[in-house]
C-alpha cells in the first residue's frame, strides 16, 4: 500500500521561532519513506540496536542510583502563545518548540496537530520510554518497540457544565523480546503503577485557578498584533463564513462524532528517540532523553510536554470562547509550572507530578471584569484541564512481534486482547 504524504513538525531550537512565525511555510513537508526525515544518517552505525541503547541507559541509571541529587524535587515549566494574526499556539519547552493548529474551516491554518492528538501523542511516548527504561532496569532485552496510543471523544459533566475530552484511553506495545510473556506483562504493569505522565492522567488532580495578569489596552484601530483581528475572522467561521480557500461542504463534526484518536510511537533502535506521529495529517514530533539518561537531548521528554499540552489546549479554549463572547484580545500567553517528585532515572523513589499551576497573561481593551468572567467560562469547558482534573483509567495490552498497519487492526478490529493480556 502506497504510503500517504506526511507533514512532519520537528522540535526546532527557539532561535528559528520567529523565522517559523514569518514564513509557516518554512516547516518541513516531506514524504514519508522507510526511513524517517529525523532518524539518524545512513552513516549511523546500524549495528548500534536497541539493545545496544538499553546498555548504555542501565549503564546511567547505575552511576546515579546513590547520587544525592537524584532525591531532589525538578520543577517543569512550558509557555504557549497565541501568535497575532494567526492565532497559532506555539509551544516553548527549554529550547524547543512545537506548533499546535486547528482546520481552516475554523479559520486556522492546519500547521500542527491539535491539543487532543498531541495529547494521546504524549501519552503513547510515556509508555515507549517507560517500557524501555523499566526494560533495562530489570536487564529484559527488546529488540525493538513501538506503541498505538487510542481514545474516543467523550462527554463528563464538571461543575455542572457538560465537557468533552479524550476518554477510552487504550494503548498497545508491540514489541520483539526473548523475554516471556510474563515478563513483559510485570512490565507494562510496572509502567502503569510508576509512570508520572500515566498517573497524572489516571488519578484525579487538584489543579488550582489560573492566576490572571491582565494589561489594559486600547481599543481604538487595528493592533499590530492581529490576535483581535483573527478572533474576528474566529468568529465568522463559526458563524459559518468559509475562509476564501475553503470549497464545499467543511463543517467541522460535532466533539462527540469525531473520529477516534490515534498516535502512532517507534523507538529508533541506537538512540532511543521517539518518533511520535499524532492526527490523521501525520504530524510528528520526537521526544528524546536527557543526556543523563543516555540520550542527546534533542526534544522534551513527556513530563514536560504533558504539562504543555494542558496550556495548550487552554490558549486554543480561550481563543474559542473569546471569538464566541465577541471579547477583544491583543495579548494571551499562559505558562505552566509543575514538580517531579524525585528527578528522573532515580530508581528507589520514582518521580510523580505534582503542583500544577498556571498562569495566564491577557491584553485586552475589556474591562477586567469581563476577561475575569472570560476565565471562569474557559476553564469550566477545557478538556485537558477537566480531564486531568477528573482522572481518565488507561488500559494496556502487550502484542508479540513488529509492528504491521495488518497486525494493528486485527488487535483493534477483535476487540478480545483484554487489559494485561500478552497476545502473539
Amino acid at each position: 500500500m502506497q504510503e500517504p504524504t506526511r507533514r512532519a513538525v520537528a522540535y526546532i531550537p527557539a532561535a528559528l521561532g520567529l523565522l517559523l512565525a514569518i514564513s509557516p511555510s518554512a516547516q518541513a513537508q516531506a514524504t514519508h519513506t522507510s526511513r524517517d526525515w529525523a532518524q539518524s544518517p545512513d552513516g549511523f552505525d546500524a549495528s548500534d540496536s536497541l539493545r545496544d541503547f538499553q546498555a548504555r541507559l542501565r549503564s546511567s541509571l547505575f552511576l546515579l542510583k546513590d547520587r544525592p541529587e537524584q532525591n531532589r524535587p525538578l520543577p517543569l515549566s512550558a509557555r504557549v502563545t497565541a501568535e497575532g494574526r494567526t492565532g497559532i499556539r506555539r509551544l516553548s519547552i527549554r529550547d524547543f518548540q512545537i506548533l499546535s493548529d486547528g482546520g481552516r474551516e475554523t479559520a486556522e491554518f492546519e500547521l500542527g496537530a491539535g491539543s487532543w492528538p498531541s495529547l494521546v501523542g504524549v501519552l503513547g511516548s510515556a509508555v515507549a520510554g517507560d517500557f524501555l527504561a523499566q526494560a533495562a532496569i530489570r536487564g529484559t532485552p527488546i529488540d525493538t518497540l513501538e506503541v498505538v496510543f487510542t481514545a474516543r471523544p467523550g462527554a463528563s459533566q464538571a461543575r455542572g457544565t457538560r465537557v468533552v475530552y479524550p476518554q477510552a484511553l487504550e494503548y498497545t506495545v508491540f514489541v520483539e523480546s526473548p523475554a516471556s510473556d510474563a515478563e513483559l506483562e510485570a512490565l507494562r504493569a510496572t509502567v502503569e503503577r510508576l509512570s508520572p505522565v500515566l498517573n497524572l492522567v489516571s488519578h484525579p488532580q487538584d489543579i488550582e485557578h489560573g492566576r490572571l495578569i491582565y494589561t489594559p489596552t486600547s481599543r481604538e484601530g487595528k493592533t499590530l498584533g492581529g490576535l483581535r483581528e483573527f478572533l474576528e475572522d474566529k468568529y465568522a467561521a463559526a458563524q459559518g463564513v468559509k475562509p476564501p480557500d475553503v470549497r464545499g461542504d467543511s463543517a467541522r463534526p460535532r466533539d462527540d462524532a469525531r473520529p477516534p484518536l490515534r498516535a502512532h510511537v517507534k523507538i529508533e533502535g541506537g538512540t532511543g528517540i521517539r518518533h511520535i506521529r499524532t492526527d490523521v495529517r501525520n504530524f510528528q514530533v520526537i521526544h528524546d532523553n536527557p543526556r543523563h539518561l543516555a540520550g542527546h537531548n534533542l526534544g522534551p521528554t513527556p513530563e514536560e510536554h504533558i504539562l504543555g499540552t494542558m496550556i495548550t489546549c487552554l490558549t486554543h479554549i480561550y481563543e474559542i470562547e473569546a471569538a464566541k463572547k465577541r471579547v477583544a484580545l491583543d495579548a494571551l500567553e499562559l505558562d505552566v509550572e509543575g514538580t517531579l517528585t524525585t528527578r528522573l532515572g532515580n530508581t528507589s523513589a520514582p518521580p510523580s507530578l505534582k503542583d500544577v499551576r498556571y498562569t495566564v497573561k491577557i491584553g485586552s481593551p475589556e474591562p477586567r471584569e469581563t476577561i475575569e468572567a472570560l476565565q471562569r467560562s474557559v476553564e469550566a469547558v477545557c478538556p485537558i484541564y477537566n480531564m486531568l482534573k477528573n482522572s481518565q483509567a488507561i488500559k494496556g495490552r502487550v502484542v508479540r512481534g513488529p509492528y504491521s498497519e495488518e497486525k494493528e487492526r486485527a488487535v483493534y478490529g477483535r476487540g478480545d486482547a483484554g487489559e494485561g493480556e500478552a497476545s502473539r
